[in-house]
């Protein structure tokens, strides 16, 4: 008797240990969604991917994050706007002002910006959903700063539009895309005229018809 006693204890004990597994596992997944993937991926190994991004977390919660000023919200949303403006004539410079823009509202809302790797970890883990945005959006900044590499209009107009996406997020403008998508297409009525082009390419194509087939 007391044998099986203490065979149903040990099966209890292991049967908790899987479920609270589980439960933690599934509670990373529901926090990070993709992003959960990407670092096992990465890693290679679950249980060392998440050790990662619970400590990602508790680096996280460490943080005394603030909200912005209204002025200071209205500042950078200005600045946007100009910059947004700036596309047509030189898309290179407005994803590279906008990947720092981006860097100044982190740096003043109380995230480390030193290092890329820490930034986006710690965007991850506010806006898991965009952590993706910004990491494709800076790796396509990244390329076109290499005269090596062949980055297009195309690379560029998706990489400032998935930085606009971490941008408002992080402003917390709710009329912000209607507002910027009418820049847009403003923007995209002066291409029409100019045709801009990236020098080793043939694409012509007007910004209004690609932002509207590259909407999310």
């Amino acid at each position: 008797m007391t044998w099986l006693l203490m065979v149903a204890i040990v099966v209890v004990l292991v049967v908790g240990a899987v479920l609270y597994v589980q439960k933690r596992s599934a509670a990373l997944k529901d926090r990070f969604g993709p992003e959960y993937d990407r670092v096992v991926e990465e890693h290679g190994d679950r249980r060392n991917a998440e050790a990662h991004l619970r400590d990602r977390t508790k680096r996280h919660d460490a943080l005394e994050l603030v909200e912005l000023e209204a002025e200071a919200r209205d500042r950078y949303a200005g600045h946007w706007t100009l910059v947004q403006g700036g596309f047509v004539d030189d898309p290179a410079r407005a994803v590279a002002e906008a990947d720092a823009l981006v860097e100044h509202v982190m740096r003043e809302r109380g995230y480390p910006v030193d290092e890329w790797d820490e930034r986006f970890e710690m965007v991850s883990v506010d806006h898991p959903d965009l952590a993706e945005n910004y990491r494709v959006a800076h790796a396509i900044h990244v390329r076109g700063t290499d005269e090596a590499e062949d980055v297009d209009v195309d690379d560029l107009r998706e990489a400032f539009q998935r930085y606009r996406s971490l941008f408002d997020e992080l402003l917390v403008l709710d009329d912000a895309e209607d507002a910027e998508d009418a820049q847009l297409d403003a923007v995209a009525d002066r291409r029409d005229d100019e045709q801009a082009t990236v020098p080793g390419t043939t694409n012509t194509e007007p910004l209004e018809e690609s932002h509207r087939d590259d909407q999310p």
